[in-house]
C-alpha cells in the first residue's frame, strides 16, 4: 500500500556543488518536471495561500543519494514558482505606487530590477527549514517530495527589498519616498500575518493522516 509520510526536513537551498555525486545528482533531476506526481492539487494552492515544489527520483540503492535528488529537484520546482511570484509583486506593486514614479520610468531598467531580485531571494531567502510530504512509490521504487511554503513570504521578502533607498530613488520621487516606505511597511506587516496562518495551514495538512 501506497503512504504519504509528512515530515519537516531542515535542509539548505543551495547543496554542495563540490562532490561528483551532487553533479549527477543536478543532470538526473533537470527532466524530472513533466511527469504526474502522486501528489493531489491541494485546496489552498488554488486559493494562493501556499505555494509547492515537487520532485522525484528514481529507485537507487544509495537512499540518501535517491532523497538527496528528489528533494534537490522539488528546490529548483519551486523557485521557479517564486521567481514568477516576484515578478508579479513587482509589477503590481509598481502599478499601485504609479502616481509616485517619476517621469520617464524605465520599463527596461524595471526589468532587470525583477531579476536582481529574483537571484537575491532565491540565493539568499529560499532556504530551510523544509516543510515537506514525502512519497515512497512501492511499485516502481521511485522516491518523491514535496516542499509547501507559505505564498506570503513573496510577497514580503519582495516589498521588502522594494524598501531600499537605491530602488526607491530610482524610481519614485524623493520627496515622496517617506511616504512609499510606509505604506510598503504597512503591506509587509500584513504578509508577515498572513505568512503564520498560512504556515499554521501548512502544519494542519502535514498532520492529516
Amino acid at each position: 500500500m501506497k503512504k504519504i509520510i509528512a515530515v519537516v526536513l531542515i535542509a539548505p537551498f543551495i547543496l554542495s556543488c563540490g562532490s561528483g555525486a551532487n553533479k549527477a545528482v543536478r543532470e538526473e533531476v533537470s527532466s524530472q518536471f513533466v511527469e504526474a506526481t502522486p501528489f493531489k492539487t491541494l485546496p489552498e494552492e488554488t486559493q494562493g495561500l501556499i505555494i509547492t515544489g515537487i520532485g522525484s527520483s528514481e529507485k537507487r540503492a544509495n537512499f540518501e543519494l535517491m532523497r538527496e535528488a528528489a528533494i534537490t529537484s522539488a528546490q529548483a520546482d519551486l523557485a521557479r514558482k517564486i521567481q514568477s511570484g516576484i515578478e508579479a509583486v513587482w509589477k503590481r506593486t509598481m502599478g499601485d505606487l504609479s502616481e509616485y514614479k517619476k517621469e520617464g520610468f524605465n520599463e527596461a531598467e524595471s526589468v532587470e530590477e525583477i531579476s536582481s531580485l529574483q537571484k537575491s531571494i532565491v540565493d539568499m531567502e529560499l532556504k530551510g527549514p523544509w516543510q515537506i510530504q514525502e512519497f515512497v512509490d512501492k511499485e516502481s521504487g521511485r522516491y518523491w517530495v514535496r516542499i509547501l511554503y507559505s505564498d506570503s513570504l513573496v510577497e514580503k521578502w519582495t516589498k521588502e527589498r522594494m524598501q531600499s533607498e537605491n530602488i526607491l530613488k530610482k524610481y519614485f520621487i524623493e520627496s515622496r519616498i517617506n511616504e512609499i516606505k510606509n505604506e510598503l511597511q504597512k503591506e509587509i506587516d500584513s504578509a508577515k500575518q498572513k505568512e503564520a496562518q498560512e504556515n499554521s495551514k501548512i502544519s494542519e495538512i502535514l498532520q492529516k493522516k
